[in-house]
């Protein structure tokens, strides 16, 4: 018997908060999708721009309440409360506005695998801000010391591998780390074959070897 249970209910005032982040999808413990919902940064950011196409995932984006502005390949889009906003993974999209945006996301025709920051999230977080702002040995710093920590997280692996990569640095350990993140989470295997921020190490033979 699983001690899962059947069904939850939660509002968005009994998530804890990480910054503007709300971790939907680990406070309710899904693992089929991806789901997360986000408040406005000090500057009104809501989504970094960003787009998906390492990953391959479609994002559904939903304005819970207030409204945002959607720039979508270059177009505008206004979406006050109520709107749906389906982006697939190639389209460069960002948000800003003063509302709640709730984010789903999977790519289609694979198995979803999330990863739980849990404890490493302040990590993540620190580093996310430098590589956001393309410090990207600073954002390799934090992933190191969060590693740490704890050695067997995932997305601290693959993170460092990126990271690092985009840092110049192509020694052997950007690649076990790599190697450790496939042994964690078998998505990272394609995830590292569609990544920008590996494309400098992907004819390195060390990059394929890693991913066996």
């Amino acid at each position: 018997m699983s001690d899962k249970p059947k069904w939850q209910v939660a509002r968005l005032d009994d998530i804890e908060r990480r910054g503007r982040d709300i971790p939907v999808r680990e406070h309710l413990g899904i693992q089929a999708f991806g789901i997360n919902a986000f408040t406005p940064g000090e500057d009104g950011t809501l989504i970094g721009e960003h787009d998906e196409s390492g990953s391959g995932q479609e994002e559904l984006y939903v304005v819970l309440d207030g409204s945002a502005t959607f720039e979508l390949d270059g177009d505008t889009v206004d979406a006050p409360a109520g709107t749906f906003v389906f982006v697939g993974p190639g389209s460069r999209r960002k948000a800003s506005g003063d509302g709640t945006v709730l984010v789903v996301g999977a790519a289609p025709g694979e198995a979803y695998q999330g990863v739980d920051w849990g404890e490493a999230w302040p990590f993540h977080s620190e580093s996310m801000k430098a590589y956001g702002e393309q410090r990207y040995g600073d954002a390799l710093a934090a992933v190191r010391g969060a590693l740490e920590r704890m050695p067997d997280h995932a997305g601290l692996n693959y993170n460092y591998a990126c990271f690092a990569t985009l840092a110049g640095d192509t020694g052997d350990d950007t690649f076990a780390h790599l190697r450790r993140s496939v042994e964690l989470l078998p998505r990272f295997r394609e995830d590292a074959r569609r990544d920008d921020d590996l494309a400098a190490v992907r004819d390195d033979p060390r990059f394929e070897e890693a991913l066996r």
